[in-house]
């Protein structure tokens, strides 16, 4: 390689670096802004729209009533930005944050904290380590770096999908054990799109009196088929808890899976997976020693 293709390399070697450091505090800001500067005061839903579309998917949409805590003045609208929540009843109290000046554009339900800032930083520094090898392909320290970069990203993705997956596990056990039952019906169906005709997911939209005798209307996450559940309108039996009616599922998709072993087996896995990356983590330490000599 001539010393031109060497200096462009260079060049985007530290271009890289320089978007690391700027772009991931940027994104951390932009993540946190509104739990960090942002009015919290209490909401109330006033209904549950449900908007269809042209290929008759379905998604909802909460309107939400709360009072300015600055103007005093009462404002009434949708979450304009944020995770929008996919399940709620008029009258349900909800959460609500807003930037001061601006409460039309708000927040409701649970919204990006540091932590969901932190994984976004990290995938970032993860991606941008694979561009510093394709630029230093041959420089040891920058091997290094993505080297534990990416052995880093590994193990912490590794340990949110594995708490993920033992938090779904322990909401359907409550669910089985502990929910009650009651029929609704089906109201739409809420597609994602998963690339592919086969890989599309498809949440059933309810509509059901839970046990406190609120009219709930939500997405049933933990149904991801159409083929779970009927769509010839008739009644569908929902299983939620009486505490906390937000959390339901159809009732047919709750039967008992085949054990994977519990938490000791999650937990030891976890482990391993650790493990292996704090391997790869110190061998990716050593390549620049190595390459030095």
């Amino acid at each position: 390689m001539g010393r031109d293709g060497h200096e462009v390399l260079l060049s985007c070697w530290w271009a890289g670096l320089v978007l690391l450091v700027v772009g991931v505090p940027a994104i951390s800001l932009a993540l946190t802004k509104f739990a960090r500067r942002g009015t919290e005061v209490q909401g109330t839903v006033t209904e549950v729209l449900l908007i269809r579309r042209r290929n008759e998917a379905a998604t909802l949409l909460p309107v939400v009533r709360f009072t300015d805590a600055a103007s005093e003045r009462e404002v009434i609208g949708s979450p304009s930005c944020g995770r929008v929540p996919l399940a709620g009843w008029p009258g349900q109290p909800i959460t609500v944050r807003y930037l001061p000046g601006f409460p039309e554009k708000f927040q409701a339900g649970p919204q990006s904290s540091v932590f969901d800032a932190a994984l976004t930083s990290l995938l970032v520094m993860t991606l941008g380590s694979v561009a510093l090898v394709l630029t230093r392909w041959t420089d040891p320290d920058a091997i290094a770096t993505s080297a534990v970069l990416g052995a880093s990203g590994v193990a912490l993705c590794a340990a949110i999908l594995l708490t993920r997956h033992a938090d779904r596990s322990e909401q359907c056990t409550a669910l089985r054990e502990k929910g009650v039952v009651s029929y609704g019906r089906i109201v739409g169906s809420l597609v994602v799109d998963g690339g592919g005709n086969d890989a599309h997911r498809f949440h059933p939209v309810l509509a059901f009196t839970c046990a406190g005798g609120e009219e709930v209307t939500g997405v049933d996450l933990h149904t991801v088929s159409c083929q779970s559940y009927p769509l010839d309108g008739g009644p569908v039996p929902v299983r939620h808890l009486p505490e906390n009616p937000l959390l339901f599922a159809v009732d047919a998709s709750l039967r008992p899976k085949p054990s994977t072993g519990g938490p000791a087996a999650r937990m030891i896995g976890l482990v391993t997976v650790l493990a292996c990356c704090g391997v790869l983590i110190m061998v990716g330490a050593n390549l620049g020693h190595l390459g030095h000599r």
